[in-house]
């Protein structure tokens, strides 16, 4: 029967890292180098297995792919084949699962602090395209601190600093713990500070201590490889001093010679050779704090990741220059894909416990009609519909109307047609017309006069019932180039002076500026009638002050036609 285990994966620029976690058991751990072998007639191979033999025609090798990633030109093989990169990772990945004995519940896979949001975008991609939709993909220092909290305990809230110094360069992030735990600012990287330049100053120190390197040719093919061999071995001394004194490199560089030169190495020379370098990398943490906006004394402490991490000196350096707490694994390499295991297994208890909802969260209905908004305090609310019963309000505006309009006549500067037909007016002769039946213009008939002191008034030959059916229909009742004019035709020496308002009569609002023309003649005063009180001014909606405009005009068309009634033939 096969186990189901939670996957972590690391594609390192140097060595990949596979670590499956089973329960309670230990984890197993995977180290391959990242080396691809590709041929048509077998499937990838990684690790020591690309490195095995030598290639077959038809196969090629490819190596430093994780740095790639991202970039638009594909890379170029020695057969002249072209190949993506963020596939060449995705291989990379399929060839870890697939060396796996057991299956994987869930995997998680780190990829580099440094890389920008459109280059994983495209590294999932990738993935999608390899079968691989499922898999997780997680920065490198999220991954090494769930580590940190599963091997020290959960962290309060503050900030750490993961300095990961690998094959390829240095990367320090900034970031929170606790409950919100994630990345601060921007990552700070470095290509100078790396494992491999380390591994140049140490070769450069070995073969000066060869006496015969100076006669190498360093253009031959052979010398060539014999030179790719001592480099691969300096990085393992390297790698020897971080846990002992000293180790012996062993130098051949004439292939014809098959005698070679050993060369001692102490760790006290590779510090000295490395102390320069490492002594920048505490400027690249000061840079990577400012980025997440927070300064030194805001630091918890420093975790150390990345094979070159392993260097004693790192963590006496970064500890002698900013008094922190410096924290590393026993193998900094694997921190990561220890961590991503971890996340994996994580996201499998979460999928195997069962969903419930939380009882301290209350669940709300959704309503199916819209929602209305709130009324506004200030303001009444509009009716939708005019109601069919009149109230005593609306009664109380039409009679407040009227008298307007009455004192308005009463005091002969206004004279209200309401039933202005859109045939020509005509010139009326200077006899008094009835005051109902005449309306007035701003502007002469084409036929009268121009004399402007003279009026000109139009006969209302429309019945009243038509000048009432126009106000009810809500057009205006003068046409736009009508208006309102003083209605007379005696010299304005007769006119008797206008009476007095009655006192306690509502006041009129105050008209518009008069135009230039005779001085007004006396009105008929209106019959004896007992004045209103003066109501407050009611605060109405739109279509109901509409309706009450409408009903003014018509009670005031339907006085002026009723002689006998209220002017009492005073008129005439």
């Amino acid at each position: 029967m096969t186990q189901r285990v939670a996957l972590g994966i690391t594609v390192g620029a140097s060595n990949s890292v596979a670590v499956a976690a089973a329960g309670d058991e230990r984890d197993s751990v995977r180290t391959r180098p990242s080396v691809l072998r590709l041929s048509p007639d077998a499937p990838p191979a990684l690790g020591a297995a690309a490195h095995g033999s030598a290639p077959h025609a038809r196969e090629v090798l490819l190596e430093g792919f994780l740095a790639r990633v991202g970039d638009p030109v594909d890379m170029l093989a020695e057969d002249g084949s072209s190949h993506s990169a963020a596939d060449l990772v995705a291989t990379a990945v399929n060839c870890l699962m697939n060396e796996a004995d057991a299956e994987a519940r869930s995997t998680v896979a780190c990829h580099p602090a440094w890389w920008s949001a459109h280059t994983v975008e495209i590294q999932r991609t990738a993935l999608a395209r390899a079968g691989l939709d499922e898999l997780t993909l997680v920065p490198e220092p999220l991954a090494a601190l769930r580590w940190l909290t599963a091997t020290h305990g959960p962290r309060a809230d503050g900030a750490v600093v993961v300095y990961d110094l690998g094959a390829t360069g240095l990367t320090v992030s900034v970031l929170r713990t606790g409950d919100h735990a994630g990345l601060l600012g921007t990552p700070a990287r470095s290509t100078d500070i790396a494992g491999a330049e380390f591994d140049l100053r140490t070769m450069r120190y070995v073969l000066a201590n060869v006496t015969d390197a100076n006669d190498l040719d360093p253009f031959d093919p052979a010398v060539e490889r014999e030179l790719a061999t001592l480099r691969d071995r300096c990085r393992t001394a390297k790698e020897e001093l971080s846990i002992n004194t000293a180790t012996v490199v062993r130098v051949r560089l004439n292939p014809a010679d098959a005698h070679s030169t050993n060369v001692r190495l102490v760790r006290g020379e590779l510090e000295e050779l490395l102390r320069a370098p490492l002594l920048a990398s505490t400027e690249l943490i000061r840079d990577a704090v400012h980025r997440a906006g927070l300064d030194i004394g805001d630091l918890d402490g420093v975790l150390l990741t990345g094979g070159g991490s392993a260097i004693p000196l790192v963590a006496e350096l970064i500890s002698s220059e900013f008094g922190l707490p410096v924290l590393a694994a026993p193998a900094p390499a694997q921190t990561s894909a220890h961590g991503a295991a971890l996340l994996a297994a994580d996201r499998t208890a979460a999928g195997a416990a069962p969903a419930s909802a939380p009882e301290d969260l209350p669940t709300v209905a959704l309503s199916t009609t819209p929602a209305v908004a709130p009324a506004l305090s200030g303001a009444p609310a509009l009716p939708t519909a005019v109601p069919a019963r009149r109230g005593g309000r609306r009664r109380m505006a039409v009679v407040a109307g009227a008298v307007v309009v009455l004192g308005l006549l009463a005091t002969g500067t206004v004279a209200i047609g309401t039933g202005i037909q859109s045939n020509p007016g005509t010139t009326a002769p200077s006899t008094p017309a009835r005051a109902g039946e005449v309306a007035a213009t701003f502007g002469p008939a084409p036929d009268a006069p121009r004399d402007p002191n003279t009026p000109v008034a139009v006969v209302d030959s429309a019945p009243p019932s038509a000048t009432h059916a126009k106000a009810e229909a809500g057009q205006p009742a003068i046409p736009p180039a009508a208006a309102v004019a003083v209605v007379d035709s005696r010299p304005a020496a007769e006119q008797p002076p206008a009476p007095p308002a009655e006192p306690g009569a509502a006041q009129p609002a105050p008209p518009a500026p008069p135009q230039p023309g005779p001085a007004p003649a006396p009105a008929p005063a209106p019959a004896p009638q007992q004045p209103p009180p003066a109501p407050a001014v009611p605060n109405l909606p739109a279509e109901v002050l509409n309706d009450t405009v409408d009903e003014v005009g018509g009670a005031v068309g339907t006085i002026l036609r009723a002689p006998g009634k209220i002017l009492g033939g005073n008129g005439g």
